[in-house]
């Protein structure tokens, strides 16, 4: 830009300089404006006029030169300057943000993988629990049934025992009125019963 600005302002200066060297150092005559109106040539080409040109082309590059250099081009510099820091910072900024997001992906991460860790050890300790109470309740339920069971069983035998008892008492209590009917002979109740408990048993 500074490059471009510089060049045009030589290539206007220099054409300026030479028309305003050509027109100082000619003076016109009769025949010459007659010439420039029949020829139409450029004066700034005239080779007896390069040396006031080039004079005045310096003294106005070396001018415009310290006003740019004063004026507009540490402005220029200190424009560019300033572009260029916060492009950096914007791209220190971009960089910082993306660290961050980085930081914080990685978190994420290792605190989803932790709760699916603990969330695993948690499954794992339940279904243990439970397992284990339902071992539990399964010995018990055994053990219970195994008591009640054993309770029902000797309940069922003490009912058989008292049911054959009352059976063997009323069978020797028939035997014994049947004897005294059909014989006419009183028997003994308890030798009837004696009777009776050994038929069972040979039974």
């Amino acid at each position: 830009m500074i490059k471009k600005l510089a060049v045009s302002s030589f290539l206007t200066l220099t054409y300026a300089t030479q028309s305003f060297a050509s027109d100082k150092n000619h003076v016109p005559t009769h025949n010459d404006v007659s010439h420039g109106e029949s020829s139409g040539g450029l004066p700034q080409l005239d080779p007896s006029s390069f040396t006031g040109q080039t004079f005045w082309l310096i003294i106005i590059f070396v001018s415009i030169y310290i006003i740019f250099s004063r004026k507009s081009l540490p402005d220029i510099s200190r424009a560019i300057e300033n572009r260029a820091e916060r492009i950096k910072n914007d791209l220190d900024s971009a960089d910082r943000l993306k660290g961050e997001v980085t930081s914080v992906q990685d978190t994420y991460e290792k605190r989803l993988k932790k709760s699916h860790e603990e969330s695993s050890l948690i499954f794992l300790k339940i279904e243990k629990d439970i397992k284990v109470k339902s071992e539990e309740n399964t010995k018990k339920f055994q053990e219970y049934s195994a008591e009640k069971i054993s309770e029902l069983e000797k309940n069922i035998d003490k009912a058989r025992k008292d049911a054959m008892e009352d059976m063997s008492q009323i069978a020797a209590d028939i035997a014994t009125e049947a004897a005294e009917k059909i014989i006419g002979v009183r028997a003994d109740t308890k030798s009837a019963r004696a009777v009776v408990d050994s038929l069972y048993k040979a039974a």
